[in-house]
C-alpha cells in the first residue's frame, strides 16, 4: 500500500484488501462473505449520511448571498461543478455495481468481478474517472486548497499478476461481494471529496464581513424565587447574533442540537440538591478549523415537594438486576409515612428517614404508593422498569477493534465485557465467544470456547499474529447480573 501517514479512511481500504488476499482460495468461508456485508452496509449508511450533510452545507453558503452576492456567486459555481463530475463518477460505480449483481446472484462467485471489472476494461475507466477527477477538482479549488481522499496507488500482494495492473489488483479473482465493496468504499472516497470542498467553500463564504440580523432579548436572574422582604434581581440586555454562524453547544460534555442560534437543555431533576454543570460554546473564527470558546456553569437547586414526592436517585427508570435508590418523601414527616411497591416483580428495602433501595424482576412499569398514617387515599408514582443495556466487548478490558501492534494482542489473555456510562456497579461475565484467525495468504481458522479465556489453541493462534493477519472475535455472548444472556455480536483486529 501506500507509504507514510495513513488516514483512518485509507487504513480501512488496507485492511479490506489483504482480508481480499486471504480470499484468493476457491472455498470462501460464510463468515468473511457476512463480513464484507458488514462492511458495505455501513459504507452505504455512511454515503447517505454525507449526502444528507453536503445538502445541508451549500444550503449555509447560499444563505451568504444576501451578504456577499459576488463571492457567494463564485463559490456556489465551484460547489456546482465539483457536484456534477462527483455524480458523474459515482453513477458510473453504480452502473459497474449492478452489473456485477446482474452478472452473478452469488456473494462467493469469483468470476464476476473479473469479467466484469477486468476483463471488459471497466475497472481501467473507473481509475480513469477516478484520476481525473481528482485532477478536475484539486484544480477547480486552486483558490482554495483542499487534500482529496482518494488513493489510486497498486495494492502490493503476493501475486506477481496482480502486481502489474491496477484493475487487476482490486477485481481479479476476488468474491462478488468483496468488489461491490471496494466499490461502495470508492464511491464513499468521491462523496468525502465533495463533503470537504462544501465544506472548505463554507468557511470561505462565513468568512466574509458578519452581518448581525437577529436580535432578542436577555434575561437572567439570581433567582426566580424570593420571600417577602427579600430584593429580586435581574440583568436584562439584548443578544444579537448571525444566524449563518452556528455554535457548538455542550453541557457536561454532551453536545446539544443549534436552531436558530441557540440550544435548548433538559434534564430530568432525580435527586434533591444544588446541581451544578460545566457549559461550553464554541464559535468558528474567520480562519478555517479555529474557534472561539467560552465556558461555564449552569447551576439549579431541586428540591422536595411539599406533598408526597418519589425520586430515583441514580437514574430515571428502575433497571432489573441491580439495587435502585430511591428517595421517598410524604411530606408529613418519616415516622408517618407508608410505601408499597407493585408491578414488574418489584421489592423495597428501606435503608434509613426517606431512603429506599428497589429491586425488579421484569420489564414494564412499577407502581410505589406512598401514604400517611390515618391520611387520605395513597398517591400513587408509576416508574418504568427496564433491562440494563448492553456492554461493550474488548480484548483485555480496552481493545475494541481496528489496527493493534502483534505484541499487544499476544499478551491479553481473554475477552471482557465493559458496560460503559452506567452509573450502577454492574458487571458481565462472558459465557462464551468464537476466534476466527484469518493469517495472511491463508485459509481462515475457527475456534470455539466457554468462558471468558482464550482457551490454548487461540493462543497458539494469537502467538502466530504478523503483520496483516486478522483477529475476528465472533458471536460473543455474555451474562449480567440480570441472569440474561446477551448476544454481543463481533470485535475485529488487523495486525499492524
Amino acid at each position: 500500500m501506500a507509504g507514510g501517514k495513513l488516514s483512518p479512511r485509507q487504513k480501512m481500504i488496507n485492511m479490506m484488501y489483504l482480508v481480499l488476499t486471504a480470499l484468493l482460495a476457491m472455498n470462501v468461508s460464510k463468515e468473511i462473505l457476512n463480513a464484507f456485508k458488514v462492511v458495505n452496509s455501513s459504507i452505504d449508511k455512511s454515503n447517505i449520511l454525507i449526502d444528507e450533510k453536503n445538502t445541508k452545507v451549500l444550503k449555509v453558503i447560499e444563505s451568504e448571498r444576501k451578504n456577499q452576492p459576488e463571492k457567494v456567486a463564485e463559490l456556489m459555481n465551484i460547489a456546482g461543478q465539483v457536484q456534477s463530475k462527483s455524480d458523474g463518477v459515482i453513477k458510473f460505480i453504480d452502473d459497474q455495481i449492478l452489473a456485477l449483481n446482474k452478472a452473478s446472484d452469488k456473494d462467493d462467485d469469483l468470476e464476476a468481478a473479473a469479467l466484469t471489472m477486468v476483463e471488459k476494461k471497466n475497472g481501467v475507466e473507473l481509475l480513469k474517472k477516478l484520476t481525473d477527477f481528482s485532477k478536475d477538482v484539486k484544480s477547480l479549488m486552486v483558490n482554495y486548497p483542499v487534500e482529496v481522499p482518494i488513493d489510486l496507488a497498486i495494492p502490493k500482494t503476493e501475486h506477481e499478476e496482480n502486481a502489474k495492473k491496477w484493475e487487476t489488483a482490486y477485481f481479479n479473482g476476488v468474491p462478488k461481494i468483496a468488489a461491490i465493496t471496494i466499490l461502495s468504499k470508492f464511491k464513499n472516497d468521491v462523496k468525502a471529496a465533495e463533503a470537504l470542498v462544501f465544506d472548505r467553500l463554507s468557511k470561505e463564504a462565513s468568512s466574509v464581513n458578519v452581518v448581525l440580523d437577529k436580535f432578542e432579548p436577555i434575561i437572567s436572574s439570581k433567582s426566580s424565587y424570593v420571600l417577602v422582604g427579600d430584593k429580586y434581581e435581574a440583568m436584562i440586555g439584548i443578544g444579537a447574533f448571525n444566524t449563518a454562524i452556528v455554535p457548538e453547544i455542550f453541557v457536561n460534555g454532551r453536545q446539544l442540537p443549534v436552531k436558530d442560534g441557540k440550544a435548548t437543555f433538559e434534564q430530568v431533576a432525580s435527586s434533591q440538591g444544588t446541581v451544578k454543570l460545566k457549559t461550553l460554546v464554541r464559535i468558528p473564527k474567520r480562519k478555517a478549523g479555529e474557534f472561539e470558546e467560552t465556558e461555564g456553569t449552569l447551576e439549579y437547586t431541586v428540591g422536595v415537594p411539599a406533598g408526597a414526592a418519589v425520586m430515583l436517585d441514580k437514574m430515571n427508570v428502575l433497571y432489573i438486576g441491580v439495587p435502585n435508590p430511591l428517595t421517598i418523601s410524604s411530606g408529613s414527616g418519616d415516622e408517618k409515612t407508608k410505601v408499597n411497591i407493585t408491578g414488574a416483580g418489584g421489592s423495597l428495602q428501606k435503608d434509613g428517614p426517606g431512603k429506599y433501595t428497589a429491586k425488579a424482576t421484569t420489564v414494564g412499569k412499577a407502581t410505589i404508593s406512598v401514604s400517611v398514617e390515618g391520611g387520605k387515599a395513597p398517591k400513587e408514582f408509576e416508574l418504568r422498569v427496564k433491562r440494563i443495556p448492553d456492554p461493550v466487548p474488548t480484548i483485555g478490558g480496552k481493545l475494541k477493534g481496528g489496527n493493534v501492534a502483534a505484541g499487544t494482542i499476544k499478551a491479553q489473555s481473554g475477552v471482557v465485557a465493559n458496560l460503559e456510562n452506567f452509573d450502577f456497579d454492574a458487571k458481565f461475565q462472558v459465557k462464551s465467544f468464537t476466534m476466527i484467525y484469518v493469517p495472511r495468504g491463508a485459509d481462515a481458522a475457527r475456534e470455539e470456547t466457554s468462558g471468558p479465556a482464550f482457551n490454548e489453541k487461540m493462543l497458539g493462534f494469537l502467538s502466530r499474529a504478523k503483520a496483516r493477519d486478522i483477529f475476528i472475535i465472533d458471536d460473543i455472548r455474555a451474562v449480567g447480573p440480570d441472569g440474561t444472556t446477551r448476544a454481543l455480536g463481533q470485535i475485529a483486529f488487523t495486525i499492524i
